[in-house]
């Protein structure tokens, strides 16, 4: 099911703790969309202009760490399986590995957890809104990036607040491990957070009034706004980061075939395309058309910090 920005949050995130962000979902049965889509059929391998890793090759698919409370770009859609931007790019890349969209194996993190999912290795790789940041990268080495975000305040429509100057002494709504939490820990110390695991219980707080905003990526907040009237995105976006796949450290030969698979998808036009057909409202896809890479344009990760206050 695609979303115009305007899928029926409360089910997304019903269904998505129905699940459980600790499970496993097999591509096989999986709602991806798209040209990478689980509906797709099978093809030759594409050749990305570096060979496929030996240990993924062997496992016959590709076990990929997504997010599951996060429309549109990973969630778990009214028949109970994955959905999203994020998902579309999954089932491209087993495409690519195997020449089947169903060579795949999505298991939902969060932000707290996707790095030791990765590290551990339950997981060949991490694709779950993953803003680039030099900290992370000392622990996980990230792709070139395919999107980009800013982290911005969800409040309620007659709430006074503006911004983020206006955030002293008062306490903020975030998810543990997010952009958006690092960010208020380093540049608003004088902020009492208020951390979840998943958005919908962070959505819940806000709406009992448990702070005074919810502050996280604003592709995620535009959405939120979006499905509930009473809320509103305020803010001008901090943290500007790059979202990448992460891989593991030092891990030369998986980070050569992403990389190469998504140079691939970058010549195709894929991320634009796809993006359209999961974000059918015009008006977001202009706002967000300069966020994603493109033929004729690349996105780049910046060389200092991205935590600057």
């Amino acid at each position: 099911m695609r979303s115009k920005f305007g899928m029926v949050i409360g089910t997304a995130m019903i269904l998505a703790l129905a699940v459980g962000c600790s499970s496993s979902s097999d591509g096989s049965s999986s709602s991806g969309g798209g040209s990478g889509s689980s509906t797709a059929t099978s093809s030759d391998p594409v050749d990305v202009g570096a060979p496929l890793p030996d240990e993924v090759k062997s496992k016959g698919k590709l076990t990929v760490g997504v997010k599951c409370d996060y429309p549109p770009f990973g969630y778990i859609d009214e028949s109970s399986k994955n959905a999203g931007f994020e998902i579309d790019i999954a089932h491209q890349l087993a495409s690519y590995a195997f020449g089947d969209p169903n060579a795949l194996a999505l298991t939902c993190v969060t932000g707290a957890n996707r790095v030791s999912f990765l590290t551990s290795k339950r997981i060949d790789l991490i694709e779950a809104t993953m803003n680039y940041t030099p900290e992370r990268a000392q622990t996980i080495d990230f792709s070139t990036p395919y999107f980009q975000s800013g982290v911005k305040l969800l409040v309620p429509k007659d709430s006074p607040v503006t911004g983020f100057d206006q955030l002293a002494g008062k306490s903020v709504i975030s998810t543990s491990g997010a952009t958006a939490s690092l960010w208020l820990t380093q540049c608003k110390k004088d902020v009492k957070q208020t951390l979840f695991t998943q958005t919908s219980q962070a959505l819940t707080a806000l709406n009992q009034k448990r702070g005074v905003a919810f502050a996280q990526d604003d592709t995620l907040l535009l959405d939120l706004a979006a499905k509930n009237p009473k809320l509103k995105v305020v803010g001008d976006a901090k943290a500007h980061s790059p979202w990448g796949m992460g891989v593991r450290k030092g891990d030369a030969k998986m980070l050569a075939w992403i990389n190469g698979a998504l140079a691939h998808m970058q010549q195709a036009d894929f991320f634009w395309t796809d993006f359209q057909k999961t974000v059918t409202d015009p008006s977001v896809q202009k706002q967000f058309a300069k966020y994603l890479p493109r033929p004729s344009s690349n996105l780049t990760y910046p060389s200092g910090s991205t935590l600057t206050c």
